[in-house]
């Protein structure tokens, strides 16, 4: 059974110690951008699909209207990781985990 790069993210997250993430979570309203996965001190989580395969996220009105949305994440101070949805494993969870621990601790 292949799972989808959510679910193979979520089993990852919990098996590393992950915790305290909001699913499509919503951090602006007046628009309908959303984050996969939010932590609430601030730190935002992207399965960035299609990377081989000119998905939405690599198309150009795709990519435009990411930028919109990164760039107004972080002027509100929110932190975004992007993680390709192809490679969900370790290498890009650890850091993410690390910083959420960091920020938790202050």
């Amino acid at each position: 059974m292949k799972l989808t790069p959510s679910a193979k993210f979520e089993l990852l997250w919990r098996s590393l110690g992950g915790w305290g993430l909001v699913k499509e979570y919503k951090f602006v309203d007046g628009r309908r951008f959303r984050f996969d996965y939010y932590h609430l001190n601030g730190v935002a989580i992207e399965l960035e699909g299609g990377v081989w395969t000119r998905g939405r996220h690599t198309r150009p009105s795709g990519f435009l209207n990411d930028m919109e949305k990164y760039n107004l994440a972080a002027s509100m101070g929110i932190l975004v990781f992007r993680i390709p949805s192809h490679d969900i494993s370790t290498k890009w969870l650890s850091p993410i985990i690390k910083t959420i621990n960091e920020r938790t601790k202050k």
